[in-house]
């Protein structure tokens, strides 16, 4: 049934946190209260007094019971100890068994339920009484240490009072505390006593299986017992061990076994054997150091979800107010200092920067910055795929189009072409976030936060929001300043034999127009144009070599016919939409693609002359010059309508007009219209009226009926 501990003399008020599966707890002949914890399987004791297993004087029950035995060695069994005290057998197995307890007695179990009882010689009773000795001098120790860890101590320091204790207990050299490192598959000595000087907090383990004492006790799971290193076959010896004259020791898991922390062990340059109840000790020590360090992993983690909270709450406030304020900002550059800004204010972040591509040399140019001034000064970072310097986080993000997170920059590889300037700053974490719109990529964003893990869950997702509001706020600025400026940047540009550029066999021959794009929605968009009769055949070869070129509708009659193409995901219409330009001019002819572009001049010239050659790798940039948009009358049309309508009530106009739906008799009922812009016919109907409507109602109140 175990062994006994009883609780006597004065109070201390024991509260203590260890491992007693073998131990019954007594309290001035009571157990005393006993609760089981998480942490390693150990028990909380609450309350009780100064452990003594020995007595100076015993009870005169108690001597009359010892007096049975008379000074010799004959066993008795219970049953005639009770007959000689006239007894029941339950108090006599009592009396027995505190005798046991006291080191007066001895006793084991003989048969299938007896015992017997017998009073050990004096030689006997002396080993007896030390071992007993050395147990109240280990519970003592994991007493105090448990009283230690209840008052909350720090894990440090109570791994220093633990090993000093222990050291002093067992009688050993050396005492360690091996923090495992499952990255680098090491033991790190965090705390130790004994050692050389210089080797706590630098010396380090192997964790190999079979590569030290260590490693075979975490792989094993079990206390490891170790009475001559030299002569051990389990595992060899490391340089920690060897080069101090380790002989022998015990060494034990810190942790739960699916979990563990690290290893506890005290090692003696002699060889020695350690009982049962040393092992214990040891064990008991260990699982005091693991309910810490659990208890402090919880306190952390809590923290850190409070932290994390937190921030969540200050960057949801943030993107509102960087939404709210980006709505009356004009220009792009007004837009990304406007959100470095708010980000850079809040108390979850230090730093925000905005930068885009130079495409001439690959380099990532600063456009904005906010919270600290210089950070990128001197620093190099590329989109070049054999560049290292594309490989950070901003490079990555350009290069692949998505959010790119470090969790912990001091240790990430991808910092290391900037380690030294890295370095001199706090930063814990960062984000990189493209800016998109549509198939438009603005820059990257690029946050930094003093928190380990700041941009996981639910604060990467609205961050990653963040730069698709962004994109579209740059987008819809854009296609705002193309629409109120005065001037344009015009772009011609032709591709020769653009059916030989696509591998097409077709006629050459004859004359597309394309005269107006309407867009669908962000990627769809249909375009209507003309085709002489022998070009028809090699128009239709053209949707049929192009992906974006979705189908074609050819008119019955006419010279040249009418003709509307569907595409979808076009680069160069996307782009040049997003930006708020449109093409004034396509036309093949004689197998020539020349196609002439307006753009607003604030507008990237190169995000437009990237996308056409993105498509047709053989064009050539004829001509960029500036342009008065003076004269261009039925571009001014659309521009006085693009400040009154919405895009679908816009779009459903045009369809309208350029698919002859105002010719009498009519071209195209509303039907096909609805249909070639995916829409119902009541919904078409209903665009088209509000349309109308506020057409009219534009121009009566620009010109009033006299």
């Amino acid at each position: 049934m175990g062994t006994r501990v009883r609780f006597d003399g004065g109070s201390c008020g024991i509260n203590t946190v260890y491992r007693l599966k073998r131990y019954q707890i007594l309290h001035s002949g009571c157990r005393a209260f006993v609760k089981r914890t998480s942490a390693g399987g150990g028990l909380i004791v609450v309350g009780g007094q100064n452990w003594a297993m020995t007595t100076g004087s015993l009870t005169e029950a108690l001597e009359d019971t010892l007096g049975v035995f008379e000074g010799s060695g004959t066993p008795r069994t219970t049953s005639e100890v009770a007959a000689a005290l006239d007894l029941g057998r339950r108090s006599t197995y009592d009396r027995l068994e505190r005798l046991v307890d006291y080191g007066h007695l001895e006793t084991k179990k003989v048969g299938a339920s007896a015992r017997v009882w017998w009073r050990p010689r004096s030689t006997e009773r002396a080993c007896r009484q030390r071992e007993l000795a050395a147990r109240v001098r280990q519970q003592e120790a994991a007493a105090a240490l448990g009283r230690r860890a209840l008052e909350g101590c720090e894990v440090d320091d109570l791994m220093t009072e633990a090993v000093g204790r222990v050291v002093d207990v067992l009688d050993t050299d050396y005492c360690a505390v091996l923090d495992f490192d499952a990255d680098t598959d090491e033991f790190q000595l965090r705390q130790g006593v004994g050692w050389d000087e210089g080797v706590v907090g630098t010396a380090t383990v192997s964790a190999g299986a079979t590569d030290s004492q260590a490693a075979y006790t975490l792989a094993s799971r079990d206390p490891v017992v170790v009475e001559d290193l030299a002569t051990e076959t389990r595992f060899s010896g490391p340089d920690l061990l060897t080069s101090h004259g380790v002989c022998s020791g015990i060494s034990v898991v810190i942790g739960p076994d699916d979990d563990p922390w690290g290893i506890f062990g005290t090692h003696a340059t002699d060889p020695r054997t350690f009982a049962d109840h040393d092992v214990t000790f040891v064990q008991s020590v260990a699982t005091i150091l693991a309910s810490v360090i659990e208890r402090r992993r919880d306190e952390r983690a809590l923290l850190v979800q409070r932290e994390r909270l937190a921030a969540l709450a200050n960057l949801n406030r943030t993107v509102h107010r960087i939404i709210d304020a980006v709505v009356d900002r004009s220009t792009r550059e007004e837009i990304e200092r406007t959100v470095c800004e708010h980000l850079a204010a809040t108390d979850s972040y230090e730093f925000a920067w905005i930068g885009d591509v130079d495409v001439a040399t690959d380099a990532v140019d600063l456009r904005t910055e906010a919270g600290i001034e210089g950070y990128l000064d001197g620093i190099t970072i590329s989109v070049d795929p054999d560049d290292e310097r594309s490989q950070g986080p901003t490079g990555r993000a350009l290069l692949t189009g998505e959010m790119q997170t470090t969790e912990d920059i001091g240790a990430a590889d991808d910092h290391d072409p900037w380690r030294d300037h890295v370095e001199e700053y706090d930063f814990e974490s960062s984000s990189a976030i493209p800016i998109v719109h549509g198939d438009s990529t603005y820059g990257v964003l690029n946050v930094y936060a003093d928190r380990p893990n700041s941009f996981v869950g639910e604060e990467r997702a609205v961050l990653g929001q963040l730069g698709e509001v962004v994109g579209h706020a740059i987008a819809a600025a854009e296609r705002k300043q193309a629409l109120m400026s005065d001037e344009l940047v015009e772009l011609e540009f032709l591709v020769r034999d653009i059916f030989a550029a696509l591998d097409l066999t077709d006629d050459a021959g004859g004359t597309i127009t394309l005269d107006h794009a309407v867009p669908v929605d962000d990627e769809e968009f249909l375009v209507y144009g003309t085709a002489t009769p022998d070009a028809t055949d090699a128009l239709a070869g053209l949707v049929a070599g192009l992906s974006h070129w979705d189908s074609l509708t050819v008119g019955e009659d006419g010279d040249p016919v009418d003709v509307r193409i569907r595409l979808s995901d076009s680069p160069i219409l996307s782009a040049v939409a997003s930006c708020g330009g449109y093409v004034d001019e396509a036309v093949i002819e004689d197998g020539d693609y020349r196609v002439t572009v307006h753009l607003a001049p604030s507008v990237e010239v190169r995000r437009i002359i990237d996308a056409v050659e993105a498509t047709y790798p053989t064009a050539e940039l004829l001509s960029r010059r500036q342009i008065d948009r003076a004269g261009d009358g039925h571009r001014e049309v659309q521009r006085w309508l693009g400040t009154d309508l919405t895009d679908r009530q816009q779009a459903a106009l045009e369809a309208a007009y350029h698919a002859g739906f105002f010719e009498w008799p009519r071209d195209v009922d509303g039907g096909d219209i609805a249909d070639s812009l995916d829409i119902a016919s009541p919904t078409f109907h209903q665009h088209l009226r509000k349309a109308e409507k506020r057409v009219f109602e534009s121009l009566f109140d620009a010109f009033p009926p006299t």
